[in-house]
């Protein structure tokens, strides 16, 4: 949202759990914004929120020293964590369309060695 700060902490704010898949969900839900500000050409949006997942990824890191999850939970993390790896390769897609022309280029470079010119 241009102009408004992301803070996934004010989705839950009424939630009284604050336990350690929340930090996930958080990350989770900062990663997905980085993508639509990143679909919307938003840099500074996805600069702003990618500052952001360092802190709530430094907060994961303390609450995981001293809590842990249930099974149902680290089935979540699981999802999370992939969700937020494809947010996180389609970000960089947009973010660096010359990995595209290079990895095309490379294709054909490949074929030219293998096949001839």
């Amino acid at each position: 949202m241009p102009g408004k700060s992301f803070d996934p902490a004010t989705e839950r704010r009424n939630t009284p759990s604050c336990g350690l898949i929340n930090h996930y969900e958080d990350i989770a839900s900062a990663s997905r914004s980085m993508l639509v500000a990143a679909h919307r050409g938003d840099w500074a949006e996805v600069a702003q929120i990618e500052r952001r997942c360092r802190d709530l990824i430094a907060a994961l890191k303390i609450a995981a020293a001293t809590d842990t999850l249930s099974e149902n939970e680290k089935l979540r993390r699981m999802i999370l964590l992939r969700t937020i790896l494809k947010d996180d390769a389609q970000i960089r897609l947009r973010a660096e369309p010359w990995l595209r022309d290079l990895e095309s280029f490379l294709a054909v470079s490949r074929r030219t060695e293998k096949y001839g010119p």
